[in-house]
């Protein structure tokens, strides 16, 4: 019989400082920026709403049901760079960016500037919590799980899932848990940036050619960190992502004069009089 395996007391302690800084980060820029008055609150909202409609409620499940099909399996195996722009890619592109616009069609009047970083804030920290945050805790509930393996039966947890998992987190090193944490800040600044070019087009009356840019940006910021990722490795994927947000920021910078030029709405004019 093999001996256990066992998960290092340095790789829990990363996943715990991990989740701490997924759930308390956000939370607490929420606090500050509310207590700033940085924020609107029904586009935070509805850019929270926007990101669980577009990923766990429809594009997720759907590429799970896809994925059991063995001709989709062959074809991501297959056609990886092709996989990884039209599934990877440009899939998470149309779901989320339709989803975006829809939200700053729903805002009616609220397309200021503050009210579009609020709704790509929203937009971004839902996928940190869902997705990135679950996802540490998921590696906490194994890690539990393999020093208890006894109450795996209780759970409905196979002895090869299990040794899997216990594989794969004892072949982590601490600091790749890190660099999940600097993914996500890096993701956050894409979701702004993506949701300020959609306000800007809806403001603009251009919200078809802002979508398809959103579109397009979002497919070329997935698929190539998925590239560089299986090409290079983790930290020069964590570069190439880091490159492209950074590229968004002066590009905010030139959308936010737009915001200021040109209001969302023409003001209510009143008789005269009055």
């Amino acid at each position: 019989m093999s001996a256990p395996i066992t998960i290092p007391a340095s790789t829990v302690t990363a996943i715990l400082l991990t989740a701490a800084a997924l759930f308390l980060g956000p939370i607490l820029l929420l606090i500050l920026l509310g207590i700033r008055r940085k924020l609107s609150a029904l586009p935070l909202i509805l850019g929270f709403l926007s990101f669980f409609v577009a990923q766990p409620l429809t594009r997720i499940p759907l590429l799970s049901i896809l994925s059991l099909q063995e001709g989709f399996q062959q074809f991501a195996s297959a056609h990886f760079v092709l996989y990884s722009l039209l599934i990877g890619g440009l899939t998470a592109g149309l779901f989320e960016e339709s989803a975006r616009l829809a939200g700053a069609l729903l805002l009616k009047r609220k397309h200021s500037w503050k009210d579009a970083v609020s709704f790509g804030l929203g937009h971004g920290l839902c996928e940190v919590f869902l997705i990135s945050g679950m996802a540490q805790i998921n590696n906490l509930i194994f890690v539990f799980l393999i020093n208890h393996p006894a109450m795996c039966e209780a759970a409905g947890i196979s002895a090869e899932l299990l040794t899997t998992a216990a594989q794969q987190l004892a072949a982590a090193t601490p600091w790749t848990f890190g660099l999940s944490v600097l993914e996500r800040v890096f993701a956050v600044i894409y979701h702004i940036f993506a949701t300020v070019l959609i306000f800007w087009g809806v403001r603009r009356r251009r919200k078809a050619a802002a979508w398809a840019g959103a579109v397009l940006c979002h497919t070329l910021f997935n698929a190539l960190a998925s590239l560089v990722s299986a090409g290079w490795g983790i930290l020069a994927a964590e570069f190439a992502i880091g490159v492209m947000a950074a590229m968004t920021l002066p590009a905010m910078r030139r959308l936010k004069k737009g915001f200021a030029e040109q209001a969302s709405w023409p003001s209510t004019v009143q008789p005269s009089g009055q």
